[in-house]
C-alpha cells in the first residue's frame, strides 16, 4: 500500500491523549481531530460566500458568477449542530474495542475469514440487534441533510496512515444506495470503488468483483473484510429511499448491510427523504431511539411573528445580505412573506429563488429586487416545483401524499384524521341550517327524545330557526343540551319551613327506557337531567338522535 507522501488523501497520524477512559490508548481515536463544542461546530459548518459590497459595481458576468456561490450557502441551525455532535459521538464510540493489533481486532478478522470460507451469509435474525451506535437522518428534500453531513466530514481526514501499524485508517465512507433499490452487488461495488479511490495502488474492486464471478453474499463478506482491515469508522448511506424502488429484495439489502456492520461494529448513518421511512423497519427505529443518537426528522422551517423570531427568520435575514444587484433593498415583512410563499420554508428552494430573482433583475436592467419580481420568477422559472409547493402550502395530508419526498410520516394517522375531518364537515349536523325545511322537525325530534314535551320542543325549534337563520343542527342541539343541563330551581318552602317531598323517582324503574325516569332522578338528587341521561345510557350521539 502506498505511503502517505504518495497518496493525496492520506496524512500521517499524530496522536492526542484522550481524557475519557474508554478512548485512552486507542490510536484510531487518538488520531482523530479533537471534538468540537457547539459554538466551534456551528462555525465549522457555516459556509457563506466571499462577499464585499464593492462587488456590486463589477461587470454583469462577474456578478452572475458570484450568484453561483450561493449554491453552497449554509447557515448552521440547531438541527445541524445536533447532527454534528451526534456524528462525532458515533464515530468515536464505534472505534471503542477496535484498536489495531489487539485481540478484539484480530478476532473480528478471524470470524469474517471463517464465515467466508464456510459460505455463510449475513443474516439478521430475531436475536440480532441493530447496531446501537447507528441512526437515520430523515427529512424533506432541500433541507441540507447531505450538505451538513459533507460539511462535518470535511473536518476529518479522508485517510490516516499509522506508520507503527502500517495501517491506513479510513474514518468514513459516504456511498449512495443503489438506484434500483435491490442490488447488493451495486452497493458492494460502490464501497470497493471508493476504497480504491482513497488508496491509490489498491485494486479491491478488480480483486473481488472485476471478473463478475463473485456472488452477492460472498462479495459482501469481502467488503466487510476490506472495511475491517482499513478500520472504517462510519458508513454513511445516502438516498436510502431508493430501497423503496425495489420490486423485491429491497429489505434484503438493508438486512445485509445492517448485519455486516453489526459484525464489524461499524456505525451507520442512513440519510433519506420521508419516503425512506418505508424501508427503515420498526426494529431499527426502536434501536435508534434507545441508542442516544436519535435525530429529529428534518422538517421545513416556519416564520415567526413580531414577538418571536424563528430559525427561518434568522436564515432569511442572513441570506438577504448577499445581494449583488446594484441597488440592494432591505428585508421587510412583505419581502419575507413573498419568500416564504415561494419556498414554504425549504432552504434550498429559498436560496434558488433568491439567486434567480437577482439574476433576472441584473439582466432586465432594473438592478433591484421587488416582491412582484420574486413572484414572477417563481411562477415562470420554478413551474415544476409548483405542485409540491402548493401541497406544502395547503398542509393537507392527501396533497402531501402525492409526493413521496414530502409525504408526512405516520401517514396512516394523518389520513385517518383527514377522513374524520371530511366526514365531520359533510355531516348534516353542520350542513343543515335553520333555512332548511328539515331543521325544525329534526331539532324537535332530538329534543323530544331527551324528554321534552313534543309541542314545546317544536315551538323551541321554530324559535331557534327564526332567531338565527345561519344556525346549524349542531348549534341548535347544543343549546338544547345546555338548557337540559341547567339545575332545576329550588322549590318554594312551605310555611312550616320544610321543602315539599320530591316525586318518588323509583316509580319509573319498572320502565328503564322511560326518559321521565332520568328527569325524576335528577329532581330527587338535585343534578342535571343530562348527567342522568348519560348515566342511564339514554344520551346517544346527536346524529343518532336526529336519525341522520
Amino acid at each position: 500500500m502506498n505511503a502517505p507522501e504518495m497518496n493525496p488523501f492520506a496524512v500521517t497520524a499524530r496522536y492526542t491523549s484522550q481524557r475519557l477512559p474508554q478512548f485512552k490508548g486507542n490510536p484510531l481515536i487518538e488520531a482523530l481531530p479533537p471534538s468540537m463544542g457547539s459554538a466551534e461546530l456551528a462555525q465549522a459548518l457555516s459556509l457563506l460566500p466571499d462577499f464585499d459590497p464593492e462587488q456590486r459595481s463589477w461587470e454583469l458576468h462577474e456578478r452572475i458568477a458570484m450568484l453561483g456561490t450561493l449554491q453552497n450557502f449554509m447557515v448552521p441551525l440547531r438541527a445541524h449542530v445536533e447532527l454534528g455532535l451526534a456524528l462525532d459521538s458515533m464515530l468515536r464510540s464505534g472505534y471503542v474495542g477496535r484498536a489495531p493489533h489487539t485481540p478484539g481486532h484480530a478476532a473480528v478478522m478471524q470470524q469474517l475469514y471463517e464465515q467466508r470460507h464456510a459460505g455463510k451469509v449475513f443474516s439478521q435474525s430475531a436475536n440480532t440487534r441493530t447496531p446501537q451506535i447507528s441512526t437515520s437522518l430523515i427529512g424533506l428534500s432541500g433541507m441540507g441533510k447531505t450538505t451538513t453531513v459533507q460539511r462535518w466530514c470535511a473536518n476529518l481526514d479522508r485517510v490516516i496512515y499509522h506508520p507503527e501499524y502500517n495501517l491506513h485508517q479510513i474514518p468514513f465512507l459516504h456511498v449512495e444506495m443503489p438506484s434500483d433499490g435491490s442490488s447488493i452487488k451495486g452497493l458492494a461495488h460502490a464501497i470497493l470503488q471508493q476504497v480504491d479511490e482513497l488508496l491509490p495502488g489498491s485494486n479491491y474492486y478488480e480483486l473481488y468483483s472485476g471478473r463478475g464471478r463473485t456472488g452477492a453474499d460472498s462479495l459482501m463478506r469481502c467488503v466487510a473484510m476490506v472495511m475491517h482491515h482499513h478500520c472504517v469508522g462510519m458508513l454513511i448511506c445516502d438516498e436510502v429511499q431508493n430501497l423503496a424502488n425495489a420490486k423485491k429484495g429491497g429489505q434484503t439489502v438493508m438486512t445485509e448491510l445492517v448485519s455486516a456492520c453489526n459484525d464489524l461494529r461499524v456505525p451507520i448513518l442512513f440519510i433519506g427523504t420521508n419516503k425512506a421511512a418505508q424501508v427503515l423497519g420498526m426494529d431499527f427505529r426502536q434501536a435508534r431511539r434507545g441508542s442516544g443518537h436519535g435525530l429529529a426528522v428534518w422538517d421545513r422551517l416556519y416564520p415567526g411573528d413580531a414577538s418571536v423570531r424563528t430559525e427561518w427568520d434568522v436564515f432569511l435575514q442572513i441570506l438577504w445580505k448577499f445581494q449583488w444587484v446594484r441597488h440592494p433593498v432591505p428585508l421587510d415583512p412583505h419581502f419575507a412573506h413573498v419568500m416564504y410563499e415561494a419556498s414554504q420554508g425549504v432552504l434550498d428552494l429559498a436560496i434558488k429563488v433568491f439567486a434567480s430573482a437577482q439574476a433576472h433583475a441584473m439582466l432586465d436592467g432594473t438592478e433591484a429586487l421587488t416582491p412582484a419580481l420574486i413572484e414572477k420568477v417563481f411562477d415562470e422559472q420554478f413551474q415544476l416545483m409548483h405542485p409540491m409547493v402548493e401541497a406544502l402550502r395547503s398542509g393537507r395530508p392527501d396533497a402531501l401524499c402525492a409526493f413521496d419526498d414530502i409525504a408526512p410520516l405516520n401517514l396512516e394517522q394523518h389520513l385517518e384524521a383527514a377522513q374524520r375531518k371530511v366526514a365531520l364537515a359533510t355531516s348534516p349536523l353542520f350542513t343543515v341550517t335553520a333555512t332548511d325545511e328539515r331543521f325544525a322537525p329534526c331539532l324537535a325530534t332530538g329534543r323530544t327524545a331527551m324528554g321534552v314535551d313534543a309541542a314545546q320542543a317544536l315551538d323551541v325549534a321554530q324559535g331557534v330557526a327564526q332567531k338565527d337563520e345561519q344556525a346549524t343542527l349542531f348549534e341548535g342541539m347544543r343549546s338544547a343540551v345546555d338548557e337540559l343541563a341547567k339545575p332545576k330551581p329550588a322549590r318554594a318552602r312551605r310555611k312550616g319551613g320544610k321543602a315539599p317531598l320530591p316525586e318518588p323517582a323509583d316509580r319509573y324503574d319498572a320502565c328503564p327506557e322511560d326518559y321521565r325516569r332520568a328527569i325524576a332522578y335528577a329532581d330527587a338528587e338535585g343534578c342535571s337531567v343530562l348527567s342522568k341521561l348519560r348515566e342511564f345510557g339514554m344520551a346517544p350521539d346527536l346524529e343518532e338522535i336526529l336519525s341522520l
